[in-house]
């Protein structure tokens, strides 16, 4: 049979398409069936199960101007401490006692936003997931998503029933200490360190070797978390394989944690979070770099 030159150019036609077809299914960007963050449009109908919870971890002001019909207010900064280092997270028996006081039981389906580029959301998500909470999800792309997506909004704040939150045992696979730092910087054990805080903070000094790549590169320009296979390619980049030993950091590790979920979503394996971030690496004898010779463009709070 011979093929007419029209027949050829509508298989080419036909063929493009496909491939097209294909890569827009590579290029998924909204988190659908995801382990730790949920598109805000899927949150409507889970609202209804009775174990939901859904968390408010914006400011106090920003909540009493109006949040979600029945969120519940938490910042992240009630699950820290300011001793020995300022934003420590918060001992045992100091989340069960918060948490309980929130209504939130060890098997509730936790839903969090704020408006801060999904860092104070991150920071709470990552809290729980250290003392074992299994169902927490950060809604992307937070306060704006849930305007978008229809929420209604309040004033009312809900009336809260005591819970009895019992918290496991902190799990240190996703927790650094700084002597953890120290041996990846002093050569004793493999692993790659991350700064996720910005051009001006890391030209002031940095745990050395580490690199800079801050948190605010993980956006779209909407504001909305890139895709894992975007956050995939670009730390590829860098260098950062999915099976690499990951520290994480920034001044106090709350911008840290937006990039430990976001990696986590990605495929990364081992990532932590050093606690004790820039805080305390600057205040005790350890060595620290000055200016890099190259910085990645950002702007971003000091948090």
């Amino acid at each position: 049979m011979v093929m007419t030159i029209t027949t050829r150019r509508l298989i080419t036609v036909v063929g493009t398409i496909i491939l097209m077809m294909s890569f827009v299914g590579c290029n998924k960007t909204s988190y659908d069936q995801n382990e730790n963050i949920i598109e805000a449009g899927l949150l409507k109908e889970r609202l209804s199960d009775a174990k939901t919870i859904v968390i408010d971890a914006r400011s106090k002001e920003d909540y009493e101007k109006g949040h979600m019909i029945g969120a519940i207010h938490l910042a992240p900064e009630a699950l820290t401490v300011s001793e020995p280092i300022p934003g420590l997270i918060a001992p045992k028996e100091l989340v069960e006692t918060v948490l309980s006081s929130k209504g939130i039981k060890n098997d509730s389906k936790v839903y969090i936003y704020d408006n801060k580029e999904g860092i104070y959301a991150a920071r709470l998500w990552w809290v729980l997931k250290v003392y074992g909470h299994q169902d927490v999800k950060v809604i992307n792309n937070g306060e704006k998503a849930i305007v978008q997506n229809g929420f209604e909004l309040t004033l009312d704040v809900p009336i809260i029933n005591p819970s009895t939150y019992e918290a496991a045992p902190v799990d240190e696979s996703i927790i650094a200490t700084m002597d953890e730092v120290l041996r990846v910087v002093e050569g004793e054990t493999e692993g790659i360190i991350i700064d996720t805080r910005s051009v001006a903070e890391y030209d002031e000094g940095a745990v050395p070797g580490a690199i800079l790549f801050p948190h605010t590169k993980n956006l779209y320009t909407d504001g909305s978390f890139k895709s894992p296979r975007d956050i995939y390619l670009d730390y590829n980049d860098l260098g950062v394989k999915r099976d690499d030993a990951i520290i994480l950091y920034c001044k106090s590790s709350v911008r840290a944690t937006q990039t430990a979920i976001l990696l986590k979503e990605a495929g990364f394996k081992n990532v932590k979070v050093y606690d004790g971030a820039w805080l305390e690496w600057s205040t005790k004898d350890t060595p620290t770099t000055e200016k890099s010779e190259e910085v990645v463009p950002s702007t971003q709070d000091a948090s």
